[in-house]
This record gives structure tokens, C-alpha cells and sequence, in this order.
């Protein structure tokens, strides 16, 4: 039994022909082949999502472009909605492999039944206890034998259809595993995702009991300079640097998330306003000490610098309000001259 949640309803020479379909149609829209637009444009052509290519048909045959953020839109709008028919089909598989299960300690149940039963007729054949004949011994010692070798097969061929079982609950377990780690996850950087966000401030806020908790929002400086001077490659490898550094600054309890773009947010439990500020300037200040250079060519890229806001979650309030709060410090920075951390 398996359960492909990349290709539910395509032959493997189906998804070849899709596939190569795609990169073509990701080649005329000048789209780096990353897993969101791929995603997009493999739907486009494999003309099941009449709403997608209705959307997106104007741009193919106009020829535009698509920014990274559109592309994102679209995988949003038209193709997360169908993540159900995904959980849905491992929900299926996991229905069929409890049957299984259930058959097969049936089968046991059955197998013990037989085997007792083959006993019983085993012991009537040797009449009465006190003179049991030699060919009766003979009789009933052969039937054991027979019986305990039917039991050994059944049992082995059990265990097998058992570890079998086994085995396929592994494989969904992790498939379910992947699927909601794509669901929360940018696939760009691996970070949270806007879902994964929300989900964590739910976790959080529920469990906070006054304990502090600070937000930091970040931005990558003139960026759009970076795409346009080298291209949306380039640009990419940008976040996924900005995006690492982050990582390597926080702390193991941090969360942090791609919030869009070339916009990051990071969650920081138990952490008081002093400690979000010493943590906003760590980041920003060897995300500054960074020095990259394109791989094709050693060209050394500009300088990276980053802006960030910083707020405090105050008593009563929301998720929203203390990002919106951080988010208008971020915009203080901006204001200010880029390349430095302010607070709500």
C-alpha cells in the first residue's frame, strides 16, 4: 500500500510529461525552478485546478513575470485549500492499515482456535487415560506434530503480515510528519511560515501566565537593489543567508519565521524587552559581517545590512497587536537610515 502525496492522481509517464511541461512554462515566466513555483505551474499544466489556470493564464500568455511573492499568492489561494485531499488520502491509508490490523490479530485469534482444537482431537484419540494403545500414541503424536507445524506457518506467515504492517505505519507516520512540516515550514529558508506562526503564538500565549514575551521584526536593506543587479537567484540565496544567520543567533526556545518577502519575524519566550534588544542587535550586526560572493563568477555581492523593531507583549494584549507594534518600530528604523534596531 502506498500513498504519493506529490502525484495522487498521475502514472509515473504522466508526471514525467507534467513535469518537464512545467520547467518549460517555469523557463517562459523567468521563474527560478524552487519548490512554490514548480508546485504552481505543475498544477497549471496538469489542468486540474480550473481556478488556477484562469488566474494565472493572462501572465502565460502575455508572457510577464511573476515576483516571488505573487508566486506564493498563488500556491496560497489555489493550492493549499487541496492539502486536505492530501491528509485526506494518508487518512484513508491509515483506515485500511487498522483493518489490517484488526484482520490480522483476527487471523491470530482464529490460528490459536484451530491449533486447541487440533489438541483436543489429538487427546480423543487416545481413549481412556489408563490403557491408551501404541497406535493410538502413534496417531495422537503425529497430529501434534502436524497441528504444531500448521501453527509455526501460520504464525510465521502472521508475524510477516505483521512487521509488514508495522512497517506501513512507519512510512505514514513520517509521510504525515513531512506533510505538516510542509504545511508550517517556508520551503525557501525552512522556517515557519505565516501557519506555523500563528500556531506557535497560539501554543504560546495559552501557556504565558504572565511570563514576558518579546517580538522582533526584521528586514533585509535595500533588497530589491539585489534582485535587480543579479537576478532572483541571487536574491534567494540572499534570504537563505539572512534567514540562516538569524538562526544561528537565536536560541533554542526562539521561533523564527519567514514572514514574507524579504521580511522576518522571530517569537522570543520569556525574554524582557532589554534581552529582545541585546538579541535584535547580535542579528543585525553579523548579519552586517556577512560577505558573499556568486558561486559562477566570485563577483562579491554589496554589503548586507538589516533593520529591526523591537516589542514587548504587554498584559491583554494579542499576537497581532504586538506584531503590528513591532512592526511600526521596524519602520522607525527604516525611517531612520536603515542598518539599525529601534523599539515600540
Amino acid at each position: 500500500m502506498t500513498t504519493d502525496l506529490h502525484l495522487l492522481c498521475h502514472s509515473r509517464s504522466d508526471a514525467e510529461a507534467l513535469s518537464l511541461r512545467s520547467h518549460e512554462l517555469l523557463k517562459v515566466l523567468d521563474a527560478p525552478p524552487c519548490p512554490i513555483p514548480y508546485a504552481v505551474a505543475f498544477s497549471y499544466e496538469s489542468r486540474r485546478n480550473p481556478d488556477l489556470r484562469k488566474a494565472l493564464e493572462p501572465v502565460v500568455r502575455d508572457g510577464g513575470k511573476i515576483s516571488e511573492r505573487q508566486w506564493q499568492d498563488l500556491f496560497d489561494r489555489f493550492l493549499m485549500p487541496n492539502s486536505a485531499d492530501a491528509w485526506q488520502s494518508v487518512g484513508d491509508a491509515i483506515k485500511a492499515l487498522l483493518s489490517s490490523v484488526v484482520d490480522n490479530m483476527g487471523e491470530a485469534g482464529q490460528s490459536a482456535a484451530g491449533f486447541s482444537a487440533q489438541i483436543q482431537d489429538a487427546i480423543s484419540t487416545l481413549g481412556t487415560p489408563q490403557e491408551p494403545s501404541r497406535e493410538a500414541l502413534f496417531d495422537a503424536a503425529r497430529q501434534l506434530l502436524a497441528a504444531g507445524e500448521a501453527a509455526r506457518q501460520r504464525s510465521a506467515a502472521l508475524q510477516e503480515r505483521m512487521q509488514a504492517t508495522i512497517e506501513e505505519a512507519r512510512r505514514l507516520g513520517d509521510e504525515l510528519e513531512e506533510h505538516r512540516r510542509a504545511v508550517m515550514h517556508d520551503p525557501l529558508t525552512g522556517l515557519l511560515n505565516r501557519r506555523g506562526m500563528d500556531a506557535r503564538f497560539d501554543d504560546l500565549l495559552q501557556e504565558r501566565e504572565a511570563r514576558p514575551l518579546a517580538v522582533l521584526m526584521v528586514d533585509i536593506d535595500h533588497f530589491k537593489g539585489f534582485n535587480d543587479s543579479f537576478g532572483h537567484a541571487v536574491g534567494d540565496a540572499v534570504i537563505r543567508n539572512v534567514a540562516r544567520t538569524i538562526g544561528e543567533c537565536i536560541r533554542s526556545d526562539d521561533h523564527a519565521v519567514r514572514y514574507g518577502g524579504e521580511e522576518f519575524l522571530v517569537i522570543l519566550p520569556d525574554a524582557s524587552m532589554e534581552v529582545a534588544m541585546a538579541m535584535a542587535e547580535k542579528i543585525r550586526t553579523k548579519v552586517g559581517a556577512l560577505r558573499l560572493v556568486r558561486k559562477r563568477d566570485n563577483v562579491a555581492l554589496p554589503a548586507l545590512t538589516v533593520s529591526l523593531g523591537v516589542a514587548a507583549l504587554r498584559d491583554g494584549e494579542d499576537a497581532e497587536t504586538v506584531v503590528i507594534r513591532a512592526d511600526a518600530a521596524l519602520y522607525q528604523s527604516k525611517n531612520g537610515g536603515r542598518n539599525r534596531v529601534s523599539a515600540a
